[in-house]
C-alpha cells in the first residue's frame, strides 16, 4: 500500500513539473506549445487516457519544434532532463 501511495505521489509530482514547463513555454509565446498541449496535470497523472494523451502531445510538440526550428534544442530547453538519482 505504501508503495502505491509513493508511486502516485511521484506520478503527480512529475506531471506537475511537466505542466509547469508547458505553462512557461506557453507564457513565453511558444506557438507550438500553445497549439499542442491540452491535457491537464491530474488527468495526465491519474488516468490511463490522460497519460497516453500527454505522451502523444509531447511527441507532437517535438515534431512541431523540429519542423519549425530544424532541430530539437527548444524541446530540450522546454523539458530539461530531471534525474534525481
Amino acid at each position: 500500500m505504501l508503495n502505491r501511495i509513493r508511486d502516485l505521489f511521484t506520478e503527480v509530482k512529475g506531471s506537475s513539473e511537466m505542466s509547469r514547463d508547458i505553462d512557461r513555454a506557453i507564457a513565453s509565446g511558444d506557438r507550438e506549445a500553445m497549439s499542442t498541449f491540452r491535457t491537464g496535470t491530474f488527468a495526465a497523472a491519474l488516468t490511463t487516457e490522460g497519460r497516453e494523451a500527454r505522451g502523444q502531445e509531447v511527441v507532437e510538440y517535438a515534431q512541431k519544434v523540429i519542423e519549425a526550428d530544424g532541430n530539437g534544442r527548444r524541446f530540450h530547453r522546454t523539458f530539461p532532463r530531471r534525474d534525481h538519482d
